[in-house]
């Protein structure tokens, strides 16, 4: 056993013994009495940050759950003015049911005026709760609550927020069905029992109307409207059995209605969604019209037939029940050539149909001929195919039978104008001319680059070439090569181009391929060639047959009868003239905007164009067609609300464009482009204004009365599928809020565990750290004093 004075060794590891045990000691007394396990982030730096994050969880719950319960009490406000509203219908419907009575002898008057000041009331009610179409609360509420979780693409912000939509849920009187657009057919004419010469049993019997109906026994409506507009317009077909007077008619509409409501198709569900129906409608002088309403949608309707012309109040006269004539004619340019007569060569001859209603691409028919075709049976071909050609049919598109030494004469009934053009009858057997297709007499309709074929070049002859740019009307341009070659030939035709100012901004020009002269369209604008004589100096009548100069097809009787009524109540644009673009890179930019019920403007865009690669704006047709698509793929309910329609206007005038909508005000901001073609008012902006007075339910007159009675009914329908809406949202904030206060609970156990102290084991810690603490002062005492036993040794 060795001394040492210098070094305690035993005084050094008490020291150090003693240091932890105060150490322990220290923390212990700090856990003990803060309740923390955790006083420093050296304590348990991974458990800190995880007791941070519940803390904060915590915290967005706690305030998620305050905003689920203001939700949920905003919603039974809500709740509880819809439950008046549901008495103010009950009120509504008592005074109806009086009204509506055959025995009632009092003022109906007196009980209108009660009925209308309800009807009033509705509206304040709803909008004081913020459930009246473009009010504060109709639309899809989200509120966040937290405590989600990222997942399949689902973020935490989704996740963790409760949606509540409303959207639909509108609880005003246009929404409820007691207000809303209306279309009418004319009035004066009275098709009720004012006026039997009018009257509905005369019209669905008389033998001139019944001949124009495309199915025996069916008249036809066609509608037009958001989401169901050009080429998706809706046909109603109407089942004319059993309709002997107005009640009956309207009943059968309305059953019509149902059905094509019912149809697979896009554009029958939104004509559903709509809920159009027909009414009677009944003027101060008693005269009956029948009518259609629609508490959400702006809409036209139109004829489809003479009984349906008829039956909206287009009648020859007062007391002729024929309804006034709904067609359209087209005559070829000149008569066709002898029914015995042949091809004098093998080709394909397409004929092409646009307008009346049909989108892009137009209709294009292919007769095959060859040398032992006589024009008798490529007319019959011709015939049949457009027969048998579903969208012409639903566009009521006919070829006449041909009558000897007469043109070709295609009609369409309802009352549409269109137009018929063809390509490959190099001889104008047909009388419809005689341009050639990007192959001569084979080959597409039309072309942005077409090369000739054997041209002869010959010095100091005239030929007379005609072009037509995007279907357009043919530009004539005569003139003569001064040598015999290919370029001489191109150079001369570019010099009489540059004299055209249609040709030069189509971009037309001619230059050499392969030996041959060849023409093509710098911008991409489509066009077809004819070549008139027999002569082939610059390539471009292959088969050196005699080509005809173009002579205009016609219309001999265009109508010029409105056949179709637009409804009132909504916001329009008005008219805008619309003429089609022909040149390709000559887009035009239409843009679209309106308010949505925030405030926030939505817009849409669309180019209107027609070139080798795109093509929505060669007829009046194609550009509703694609307007409509653009504003229903805007996915915008307030922008969807707007549609574009036709507006038919007199003899001579183009058809024009009428943007409409059951919202708020919208503009429209048309671009411009060089021809000025398209829409017109080009660099301005078309503010919408009110037009025509919607529809309000009254009953002032037993007619008025049943159908609120049945409106009424389908009212309280609507208003309770609406409180069902906010009964289903005020549960989804029940579970949601008690699913947050299950994670507040769960997410604060969980952070006590990981920072707050175990007072039992920090009371045994503090307990033993005592003793050891006691212990080892004692200890250091003794170590202390060990090296004072050396002096003993040192007395001797």
């Amino acid at each position: 056993m060795s001394f040492r004075i210098n070094t305690n060794i035993a005084a050094l590891e008490a020291q150090e013994y003693l240091r932890q045990t105060s150490d322990t000691q220290g923390k212990t007394i700090g856990r003990v009495t803060s309740g923390l396990r955790i006083l420093s982030s050296g304590d348990d730096a991974a458990g800190l940050a995880i007791a941070n994050s519940f803390r904060s969880d915590q915290a967005v719950l706690t305030q998620g759950i305050r905003n689920a319960n203001d939700g949920l009490s905003t919603l039974q406000t809500i709740d509880g003015g819809i439950n008046n509203i549901s008495k103010l219908l009950d009120r509504a419907r008592t005074l109806a049911t009086q009204s509506a009575s055959g025995t009632f002898n009092g003022n109906r008057a007196v009980l209108n005026a009660e009925f209308q000041s309800v009807i009033l009331e509705i509206d304040r009610q709803a909008q004081s709760i913020g459930l009246n179409s473009g009010g504060q609360f109709a639309k899809s509420l989200s509120v966040f609550i937290g405590g989600g979780k990222s997942s399949g693409g689902i973020t935490e912000i989704i996740n963790g927020s409760t949606n509540v939509d409303l959207t639909n849920s509108t609880v005003d009187a246009q929404s409820l069905g007691l207000k809303g657009t209306q279309a009418s057919g004319v009035i004066t004419t009275d098709i009720g029992t004012g006026s039997p010469g009018t009257s509905v049993e005369k019209i669905v019997s008389d033998a001139t109307n019944l001949s124009s109906l495309a199915v025996s026994g069916t008249s036809s409506f066609i509608f037009h409207g958001p989401g169901f507009a050009g080429k998706d317009d809706v046909k109603v077909s109407v089942n004319l059995t059993g309709v002997t007077n107005i009640d009956t008619l309207v009943s059968s509409v309305n059953n019509a209605i149902e059905n094509a409501g019912n149809s697979a198709t896009a554009s029958a569900t939104a004509f559903k969604n709509s809920g159009i129906r027909a009414i009677v409608l009944t003027d101060a002088t008693g005269k009956k019209a029948l009518g259609f309403v629609s508490s959400t949608a702006a809409f036209q309707v139109e004829a489809g037939d003479l009984v349906s012309n008829a039956l909206l109040g287009n009648v020859t006269s007062a007391s002729n029940p024929i309804g006034l004539s709904l067609k359209n004619s087209v005559l070829g340019g000149s008569p066709t050539a002898a029914a015995g007569t042949t091809f004098a060569a093998a080709s394909t001859i397409t004929v092409r149909i646009q307008g009346a209603g049909l989108a892009s691409p137009p209709v294009d028919i292919s007769l095959s001929v060859t040398t032992a075709t006589t024009v008798n049976q490529a007319v019959a071909d011709l015939q049949s195919a457009i027969s048998k050609d579903p969208e012409l049919q639903s566009s009521g598109i006919s070829l006449e039978p041909p009558v000897a030494g007469a043109a070709l004469k295609f009609s369409n009934t309802r009352g549409q104008r269109f137009q018929v053009e063809v390509s490959g009858d190099l001889n104008g057997l047909l009388g419809l001319g005689t341009f050639r297709s990007s192959t001569g007499s084979t080959g597409t309709f039309d072309y942005s680059a077409l090369t000739g074929s054997g041209g002869a070049f010959t010095a100091t002859t005239n030929e007379t070439l005609e072009f037509s740019l995007g279907g357009g009307a043919a530009i004539s341009l005569t003139t003569q090569t001064p040598t015999n070659t290919a370029q001489a030939s191109a150079d001369a035709l570019n010099a009489k181009i540059a004299t055209s100012a249609q040709l030069v901004k189509a971009g037309i020009v001619a230059d050499v391929a392969g030996g041959e002269v060849r023409l093509r369209s710098l911008t991409g604008t489509n066009f077809r060639v004819n070549t008139v004589g027999a002569t082939n100096i610059f390539g471009f009548n292959a088969s050196a047959s005699t080509g005809l100069a173009f002579a205009a097809n016609t219309n001999p009787d265009n109508n010029t009868d409105v056949s179709a009524f637009t409804a009132g109540g909504i916001q329009q644009s008005a008219p805008i003239a619309f003429q089609p673009i022909l040149v390709g890179g000559d887009s035009q930019t239409v843009t679209i905007s309106t308010n949505d019920p925030g405030g926030s403007t939505q817009t849409v865009s669309l180019n209107l164009t027609n070139d080798a690669t795109s093509r929505n704006a060669g007829t009046v047709d194609e550009a509703i067609t694609a307007l409509n698509r653009a504003i229903q793929l805007s996915n915008n309910e307030s922008l969807r609300k707007v549609v574009a329609v036709k507006q038919k206007v007199t003899s001579g005038g183009a058809d024009q464009i009428n943007f409409i909508s059951s919202g708020g005000a919208f503009k429209v901001q048309i671009g411009t482009n060089a021809s000025g073609n398209g829409l017109s008012n080009q660099g301005t902006v078309v503010d919408s204004t009110a037009f025509g007075t919607g529809a309000t339910s009254d009953i002032e007159t037993q007619a008025g009365a049943e159908n609120a009675v049945s409106a009424l009914a389908s009212a309280v329908v609507a208003l309770g599928n609406a409180q069902a809406a906010v009964g289903k949202g005020q549960n989804q904030f029940s579970f949601a809020i008690n699913l947050a206060s299950s994670q507040v609970t769960n997410t604060a156990a969980a952070e006590s565990r990981l920072r707050d102290a175990d007072l039992a084991a920090e009371a045994a810690t503090l307990s033993k750290t005592s003793i050891l603490l006691q212990a080892g002062i004692s200890a250091l005492a003794q170590a202390n004093s060990a090296p004072q036993q050396v002096l003993t040794l040192l007395r001797q």
